[in-house]
């Protein structure tokens, strides 16, 4: 048994939100409350644990994330730079230390940011032309490449764009090196596959990384091929992070002959939902919005599926027990899948035991919709951390509506499930940026705020990182919360959130992390 005492425990729990000692037997909680009763446990071989007034929180999760992108972003290029010029000359440098005919990766761009605007084939090719270069915008949404990365995709003057894609070319008809949603993949399909070994590795690096911020859970939406990478490296005790992996649409039928069904598994690797896309990103304008993005006549967003395919994808699924995660950033996109989500639901009655729908992002809503989307009993997977980088990018292209954008308040308001995540490698997955967007709405570099009216609290901010998302699959003994029972997957801080202002919470840290009752990871300060 181990007894942590004399601390600040946030159980997250309404029944005992508080506590000041936990005892802990095998991988679960055994019990909680006052420093005499819990020490009272204790046997002569128990590990007993002094906090001296340090803080535990559940483990947090990241409920959207790409795992094997992100481990492997920790090792490309991060273009995520304040202007162009900085940008390439990182690409520069890596060219210095890549022998030719390597691929040179990187991601994080933001032309929206940058004074001299988006990049051109051109300016990559006068760093080489013997490397193939790939640069993946900060979205996912697109892509800068090179004429040699062009050539090696077989992309010329001729190609036509493919379904739900643009091949961006200049005046003359030739590709310009920008691509556009699906035409990234292209260039992606020519970029050698990483290797079993290099995967592994990745999710190594990436599972450390996460552990140092607390993260102890997570909802993937990274390609399935990293499924039965997981089942081998999970059953040889490799990586203990616990995963919620969905389906992308390519693999749907692939789950559906394999007799996989959202839930199927257990705490440490489940079954999650179907991937679907309704539209683009904000940041390339392809966003599928009600109105035009501000300064243009004609300039909608780009729509990827019809309500008829969503709905005919979506039954499909729901057919074989597998529920639905759609992304959807702009206020149309929003819209056309709750009118999906409606025809299905008439189809699929929703039965009590069906882990709930979601929808991806829902960066902006129109405000008639809220009503719709919690009567549908739909989940809220948002980012928070996606407000403070696309503040001046919303304000620009959606003016007036951002008072609807981010709407943790309103949605909240209205009984929808909020649960948050990072959409990593897109932003960084330390929650706590995320829980000071939440309370905020600023930019600290800049001071900007964004409809602040839209703030949540450090209770509901924590609960879409912990005890939402933990409750998705049990309600009873859930992840994201400490009560009897439960597993002990406990975070340790060295202050008290709830005790700082809210501008010192994007500096928190934590100083351990446990799941399972062990120690995954521990600062080098932290002795007991």
């Amino acid at each position: 048994m181990i007894i942590f005492h004399h601390g600040v425990i946030h159980t997250l729990h309404s029944c005992q939100p508080s506590a000041s000692a936990l005892a802990i037997e095998g991988e679960k909680i055994f019990a909680m409350g006052e420093n005499d009763e819990i020490l009272h446990l204790a046997n002569r071989k128990s590990k007993i644990i002094d906090l001296k007034g340090k803080t535990i929180l559940p483990g947090l999760f990241d409920s959207h994330i790409h795992l094997l992108h992100y481990g492997l972003k920790l090792s490309s290029i991060n273009c995520e730079t304040q202007s162009k010029k900085e940008c390439l000359q990182k690409v520069k440098e890596k060219v210095l230390h890549t022998p030719p005919g390597k691929w040179i990766k990187g991601q994080g761009w933001d032309h929206n940011r940058w004074e001299e605007g988006i990049g051109s084939k051109e300016e990559l090719d006068a760093i080489s032309t013997t490397h193939p270069i790939y640069l993946a915008a900060k979205s996912l949404h697109a892509s800068w490449v090179n004429s040699q990365a062009l050539a090696l995709a077989r992309i010329t003057r001729s190609t036509p764009n493919p379904p739900g894609g643009e091949i961006v070319r200049d005046l003359h008809g030739e590709p310009n090196g920008i691509l556009l949603e699906s035409a990234s993949t292209l260039v992606e399909q020519a970029i050698p596959s990483p290797t079993q070994e290099q995967k592994k590795r990745a999710l190594q690096e990436g599972q450390s990384q996460l552990f140092q911020y607390g993260i102890t859970a997570v909802h993937d939406f990274d390609e399935w091929s990293i499924f039965p990478l997981l089942q081998s490296m999970k059953s040889n005790g490799e990586f203990p992070l616990r995963v919620v992996k969905s389906i992308p649409l390519p693999s749907l039928e692939e789950a559906i002959q394999q007799g996989f069904y959202s839930g199927m598994g257990d705490e440490n690797l489940r079954i999650g939902w179907l991937k679907l896309f309704m539209d683009g990103a904000l940041g390339t304008q392809t966003a599928a919005m009600l109105q035009t993005y501000e300064g243009s006549h004609d300039q909608f967003g780009t729509l990827l599926l019809s309500t008829k395919e969503l709905t005919e994808i979506g039954e499909a699924a729901e057919q074989n027990g597998i529920g639905l995660a759609i992304h959807a950033i702009g206020d149309k996109a929003v819209r056309m899948v709750l009118e999906g989500f409606q025809q299905i639901q008439s189809s699929f009655p929703q039965q009590k035991e069906k882990i709930p729908d979601r929808i991806e992002h829902v960066q902006i809503v129109h405000p008639s919709d809220i009503q719709k989307m919690a009567s549908l009993h739909l989940i809220a997977s948002m980012q928070p951390i996606h407000l403070i980088s696309d503040m001046e990018t919303a304000e620009k292209y959606w003016g007036k509506r951002c008072d609807h954008a981010y709407a943790w308040n309103s949605l909240e308001k209205a009984g929808i499930p909020l649960i948050f995540g990072s959409d990593a490698p897109v932003e960084s997955p330390n929650p706590f940026l995320g829980i000071h967007a939440c309370l905020t709405r600023q930019n600290i570099q800049t001071n900007q705020k964004l409809s602040p009216q839209q703030c949540i609290s450090l209770s509901s901010a924590l609960k879409g990182y912990a005890s939402t998302p933990g409750r998705i699959f049990s309600a009873h003994h859930p992840l994201g919360e400490i009560q009897a029972g439960s597993p002990a997957d406990l975070i340790i801080l060295n202050e008290n959130p709830f005790a700082l202002s809210a501008a010192s919470l994007r500096d928190l840290v934590p100083c351990a992390t446990m799941i399972g009752g062990k120690f995954v990871w521990k600062d080098t300060k932290f002795v007991y």
